[in-house]
């Protein structure tokens, strides 16, 4: 028989370190030098405890009476002595002590003796040679045949311990007070040595034919092992309880360790109400401890198993070995290899790779067959281009029949995803990159998957498959977020943040894209690798709108230039000469003054001498202090980063670069003044540089949305050849309100969805003045009362999504207005101007499809009937509320959401655009949903079959306000 100790002893080699009873962890764990195993073994078995506190206190010593109460639930299985109290003793120091029980009964076995026939001192310290000599009777050593008593007891009792393995790694004095984590130890030692006998004059501890003696675990406390292959980890329904399988293939189970007789077929390898989730052991070679064939008191890997852990980037072939992190392992047979990605089977078919399959033609896997698809050397295709094996795939190699042949190769994905709502038992997620199997709808249910505590909304979150875990549950765990100014790149993949260097995952048309230099990045790391990165925001702090530039003083080395900032003010400061290095002098600022033609500065890249000064439009640049002397560079143009080579395209860290000269207004958004005989728009959209470091058309642009709190250049009350001109600073917000013509336009963008939205934007309204509309947007809550107190008013009750108003106002269009109406007001609200808003069709709309994350939201509008025999059933036409869908956009920054309880004519608080619902008739939690082209069928619906929102659009067809009844029947008026 195998010494199970050494199995215990066994810590799994992995990334972290493997805990036998998560429920075991003391409050100073880190001070127990044992291994993990041998104090939370004998804690399971209930021979050892822990203190009221949650401490262990590994180095308090035991004493006498404690080392006889921990032998006697060793020998019996039992912590209630109780029984023995009345017995007879010789010693007279225990009459009412605790532990009087434990002690007679061990006195009764010869297990312990006195210091004399008759004081035994219950509370002085033990000795590791007196535990010792306890547990050696506790083997079956009769004490006196032994020599464990007499003058010579301690030398022999130092011989026989030692022979037993009863002293392995009790590393304290055997004379001194023995401390409580070495009494664990020499009785997790005794537990699995086996008992001895007295025959032919001498002590043996093997059977008449040959076997081992039953080991005093399995003698005193009934415990047996099981030791074969892991196939099996499975939660129990309902329990926080696991079942555990182990392979029965008599190739693989090893009988030598396994206690229960090959013959007698009473050998078990399923095991049900196991406390601890043991998925992390999959695949290898374990014995399961158990008592009476049910209770399990741990599941260990053996000595025959070798695991090689690292990510898929450090994993490939060479010849006929495959090579992890530089080191080459010998693989096993071509028949004995497995593949488990996520816990499934990978299988070879002519067409590719399939999972659980056994259909005709197909073949299990071999691990060179994934390595040489996915590995770093793949033999065919593109390496980490297919983002389910990105770099930052785990993958582990494991050897489990105790040779060093690698037979199994365990490969864990990974999806990084965005946290957008967080519900009593759901979270919404939706996908960003990475492994797109995984996160196949956005809601995620608790019975379904598990989360940390804390969890919010907008978390970065990393999630993996349910097949890698005992739960049967996938795992959403919160990502690793590096957050910080780019201040490095070098080649498509590294970057620099913060002082350290990242890689981008993918590869192809799945490769992360590199985020440039100066931007503020969100960048979600897997395993050393970028999965996903988000240009959080540029630096607007260190843009500035550059209006003139000149030779200070006309002439001389040092220039000047008057500018505005992003904090609104304007001043003239001195500028180095020279674009983007004051040391690079191959490159001069081009002088120019206020005007409106083109801006020598942007009309070429690689300048190389000074012209005569033009009267030019303002340009967008980024600058840098040393001193009070300005370093300045060009927004829109490829950097310098050399006398010859021109760097990255300058966009300060945002996604773009817009920039128009004629034929625009500002009304809500840029846009073209006059659609007539405009085949495409006059903005374009840049996102590099061409051969000759200008910007590059990527596309046109129809509409530039407004950041509302970016930052707005504004040049206005110019005369008409564009000098003279005054100049502010204003939010994205406040520019959303004019509705004027403007000239010039010159913007960074991000984009969000399909649009784009100005972060840091230049408009120039030309002769015209600054100032916006002040109007509010109100639901009309109840019917309007006309009052002729003085003169004729109307009294409108409404709510403006943060508070209910009272509106008067003489303008006799409200006065048959009703509940649920939609207006704008402004001025003074006892006499206030009152502008009614229609909504396009006049329709209310069902949500059928939202995504909070994108903004993307799918209205309908039509009639559901109730079917007359079928209890929840609806049929109806239903059609999209425009066939463009560009309107299918919640933006969090330019669309009025207000909720209200159109039941009770209330308005609601406390809610954003993230709580929007689908209509009950397009939500599968309430009732199933199919359609042919625009007819639908609901069925099983228990609740309205109505729409549960009101729209407003613009004249683009974009959301402007969304009323959102809470109830999900906006009818209700």
């Amino acid at each position: 028989m195998k010494n199970l100790k050494k199995v215990l002893a066994l810590v799994l080699a992995f990334a972290c370190a493997f805990t036998m009873f998560a429920g075991a962890a003391f409050t100073d764990q880190a001070d127990i030098k044992v291994k993990d195993e041998v104090v939370d073994t004998l804690v399971e078995l209930g021979v050892i405890e822990g203190f009221e506190d949650g401490s262990f206190q590994p180095n308090a010593t035991v004493t006498r009476a404690q080392m006889a109460k921990m032998i006697y639930v060793l020998r019996t299985g039992n912590s209630d002595a109780s029984a023995y109290n009345d017995d007879k003793t010789s010693f007279t120091d225990i009459g009412s002590h605790w532990a009087r029980g434990y002690i007679k009964y061990c006195q009764s076995l010869g297990i312990i003796a006195g210091k004399s026939n008759t004081i035994f001192a219950p509370n002085a310290s033990v000795t590791a040679q007196e535990a010792a000599k306890m547990l050696l009777v506790t083997l079956g050593y009769d004490a006196q045949k032994a020599g464990l008593v007499g003058s010579g007891w301690a030398s022999k009792t130092n011989a026989l311990a030692d022979e037993n393995g009863l002293l392995d790694d009790v590393n304290t004095s055997f004379t001194a007070a023995c401390p409580r984590q070495y009494a664990a130890q020499l009785i997790y030692n005794a537990i699995d040595t086996p008992t001895v006998v007295w025959r032919d004059d001498a002590y043996t501890s093997v059977t008449l034919l040959g076997d081992d003696n039953q080991t005093v675990g399995e003698k005193y406390m009934s415990l047996k092992k099981s030791t074969s292959t892991l196939t099996n980890v499975v939660k129990t329904n309902g329990k926080d309880t696991y079942t555990v399988t182990l392979d029965s293939t008599a190739s693989v189970v090893d009988w030598d360790n396994t206690t229960e007789s090959k013959d007698s077929g009473k050998a078990i390898f399923e095991f049900t109400d196991v406390k601890k989730d043991y998925s992390d052991l999959l695949y290898k070679t374990v014995t399961v401890l158990h008592k009476d064939r049910k209770t399990v008191y741990g599941v260990f890997a053996t000595s025959d198993n070798s695991q090689q852990s690292n990510v898929l980037k450090k994993l490939e072939m060479d010849g006929a070995k495959v090579k992890l992190d530089g080191t080459k392992y010998d693989l096993a047979a071509t028949a004995k290899q497995t593949v488990y990605v996520n816990g499934d089977v990978l299988y070879k078919t002519a067409s590719g790779f399939t999972f659980n399959s056994e259909a005709t033609g197909a073949t299990k896997a071999t691990i060179p067959d994934f390595v040489n698809a996915y590995g770093n050397k793949p033999t065919s295709g593109t390496k980490f281009e297919d983002s389910k094996y990105w770099q930052g795939s785990e993958v582990s190699l494991m050897a489990t029949d105790g040779t060093s042949n690698y037979s199994i190769l365990k490969v864990k994905t990974f999806a990084v995803g965005k946290v957008t709502a967080v519900g009593s038992d759901y979270i919404n997620v939706t996908y960003k990159k990475g492994d797109s199997d995984i996160i196949t709808k956005t809601k995620l249910e608790k019975d379904d998957w598990d989360w940390y505590d804390g969890i919010k909304k907008d978390d970065y979150v990393v999630v993996s498959a349910a097949g890698n875990y005992g739960t049967g549950n996938g795992l959403v765990e919160k990502a690793d977020v590096v957050t910080g100014k780019v201040t490095g790149t070098k080649s498509d993949d590294g970057v620099s943040v913060g002082g350290n260097w990242y890689t981008m995952a993918g590869n192809g048309t799945s490769f992360v894209k590199r985020p440039n230099t100066g931007s503020n990045v969100d960048m979600v790391v897997v395993n050393g690798y970028v999965y996903y990165t988000d240009t959080t925001a540029g630096n607007v702090d260190d843009m500035a709108l550059l209006i003139e530039a000149a030779a200070k003083g006309g002439t001389g080395s040092q220039w000047e230039a008057h500018m505005l900032f992003a904090d609104g003010s304007e001043k003239t400061v001195t500028i180095e000469k020279y674009w983007d290095d004051k040391d690079n002098k191959s490159f001069p600022i081009m002088p120019f003054s206020e005007g409106n033609a083109a801006n020598p500065n942007v009309a070429t890249w690689n300048t190389t001498a000074s012209a005569l000064s033009v009267a030019a439009a303002p340009i967008l640049v980024s600058y840098e202090v040393s001193g009070d002397v300005y370093t300045l560079s060009r927004v829109g143009i490829a950097e310098i980063e050399d006398n010859a080579n021109k760097g990255e395209f300058a966009l300060n860290g945002y996604d773009a670069y817009v920039d128009a000269t004629k034929g625009l207004m500002t009304d809500g958004s840029i846009k073209q003044s006059d659609k007539t005989g405009h085949g495409t728009s006059d903005m374009k959209i840049y996102t590099q540089a061409d051969t000759n470091g200008l910007k590059t058309d990527s596309t046109d642009l129809s509409r530039l949305y407004y950041e509302s709190t970016g930052v707005v250049f504004v040049k206005y009350k110019a005369t008409a050849s564009g000098t003279d001109a005054d100049y502010k600073v204003i939010s994205g917000k406040t520019a959303a309100d004019y509705n004027k013509a403007i000239g010039n336009v010159a913007a960074v963008a991000n984009k969000s969805g399909n649009s784009y939205y100005a972060q840091v934007a230049f408009i120039d309204l030309q002769q015209g003045t600054t100032g916006g509309s002040d109007d509010n947007y109100a639901v009309v809550m109840d019917d309007v009362v006309k009052d002729t107190n003085d003169g004729t008013k109307y009294i409108v009750t409404a709510w403006n999504g943060s508070e209910n108003v009272t509106i008067k106002t003489d303008d006799s269009s409200v006065k048959n207005l009703k509940s649920g109406a939609l207006i704008t007001y402004s001025g003074d609200l006892n006499d206030a101007d009152v502008d009614v808003k229609a909504d396009r069709d006049h329709n209310n709309y069902f949500v059928s499809n939202y995504d909070a994350a994108s903004g993307d939201i799918n209205l309908m509008s039509g009639t559901l009937t109730a079917d007359a025999t079928v209890a929840g059933k609806y049929t109806g036409t239903m059609t999209s509320a425009g066939s463009t869908k560009k309107f299918a956009k919640v933006d969090s920054k330019d669309t009025i959401v207000m909720f209200v309880n159109s039941d009770d004519s209330e308005g609601v608080t406390g809610l954003d655009y993230t709580n929007i619902d689908l209509a009950y008739a397009f939500d599968s939690d309430f009732c199933t949903t199919t359609n042919s082209g625009d007819s639908y069928t609901i069925t099983g619906l228990s609740e309205d079959a109505a729409p549960n929102v009101k729209a407003y659009f613009d004249d683009d067809d974009q959301i402007t306000v969304l009323v959102v009844d809470v109830n999900r029947n906006i009818t209700q008026w």
